[in-house]
């Protein structure tokens, strides 16, 4: 009986583990522009160091009310170097210098790393969007200029910011621009960046009761606390007879009432929480209520409507998962635009 339930929670440890540690999606950066987003999927595996340089920028809000401040017809649009605080223009500030990776061609709609003239190892904060083929010349250049990214949606917004006027050769394109003397308003911004989630994002419009429609006698009523990150949940299931007076409660057997659960969460997964096994307690009385820990539990969700609970409880060894749906509809559309809004980057 012991091994058997050595290896029963060897398994479901594996299970969880493989839970936790799917497949990643590729990334993808959202520039948001006051002319339409630019969608940039990060080759990591080309250039690592310097996906990784970009994403300490746009994780950090380093390109929010960015500028770009260089554009050459039919060669780059170069940005990265300047943010707005609303009345002037200032540098954003460099992080340590990155080593150059220089491995994709620089063709159309590619981004790269800008760097100091005779440095390959000097790329810091700007970056380029290729507007045209420049193989023949980028890639032989300055030990090759690292493509780290590559366009792909937004390409009619780079083609409108590339054909907007500038003053000079290698100037800021202008927006809305009629012949004075250009303003703040006048340039074009990358108003956020951000990075897509393939993912559901948790949020406080999930929190209410939850059911599998096959068993519906139990269920689990949860609350999300986005604050904290924590969702609390309480799993109830409805006795068939009283017990006995004097009765432990046992999971499986028809007098146990309740679990209760509380841990972190992450994207669409509540993470391994720790079930409570609660017992005691009488209708309306004072009397308390006693917790023990009685195994794992997790949760991922799949939509504002459907989510799957995985348990694992070692003693009696009992394991599997449920589905679980929607009680009621009622908050549905909230948690969608909270979900839409954290895919967007803001804070639910």
């Amino acid at each position: 009986m012991m091994k058997a339930n050595l290896i029963l929670r060897q398994s479901l440890f594996l299970l969880f583990c493989s839970l936790l540690s799917l497949p990643a999606f590729a990334t993808t950066v959202r520039l948001q522009t006051n002319l339409g987003d630019i969608d940039i999927l990060m080759l990591e595996q080309d250039a690592p160091k310097n996906v990784a340089n970009f994403l300490t920028y746009v994780n950090n809000g380093d390109y929010d009310n960015s500028i770009f401040h260089r554009l050459i017809y039919g060669f780059v649009l170069q940005g990265g170097q300047y943010y707005s605080d609303g009345s002037k223009l200032l540098n954003i500030p460099a992080n340590a210098p990155v080593v150059n990776e220089f491995k994709v061609s620089n063709t159309k709609y590619t981004v790269s790393m800008a760097k100091l003239g005779g440095q390959p190892n000097s790329a810091t904060n700007n970056f380029f969007i290729n507007l045209n083929n420049n193989s023949a010349n980028l890639d032989f250049t300055n030990d090759g200029f690292t493509v780290f990214g590559k366009i792909t949606q937004g390409q009619e917004v780079v083609d409108t910011i590339a054909s907007l006027y500038h003053q000079c050769s290698e100037c800021e394109p202008l927006y809305k621009y009629v012949g004075v003397k250009p303003g703040l308003d006048n340039l074009v911004y990358i108003n956020k960046a951000y990075v897509l989630s393939d993912k559901f994002q948790i949020n406080a419009g999930l929190s209410g009761a939850w059911f599998n429609p096959a068993t519906n006698g139990q269920g689990v009523y949860l609350e999300v606390l986005p604050t904290s990150k924590v969702i609390v949940a309480a799993w109830f299931t409805y006795d068939l007879l009283p017990p006995e007076e004097g009765a432990s409660a046992q999971i499986g057997a028809p007098e146990h009432r309740w679990l209760t659960l509380q841990g972190t969460y992450n994207e669409d997964t509540l993470e391994l929480s720790n079930l409570a096994l609660s017992e005691g307690g009488i209708f309306d009385s004072g009397e308390p209520v006693v917790h023990s820990l009685f195994g794992h539990a997790q949760i991922v969700f799949d939509s504002c409507e459907r989510a799957t609970l995985y348990y694992e409880i070692p003693n009696p060894a009992l394991s599997g998962s449920i589905p679980l749906h929607r009680q009621s509809g009622d908050n549905v559309a909230l948690c969608e635009q909270l979900e839409q809004a954290a895919n967007h980057g803001d804070s639910p």
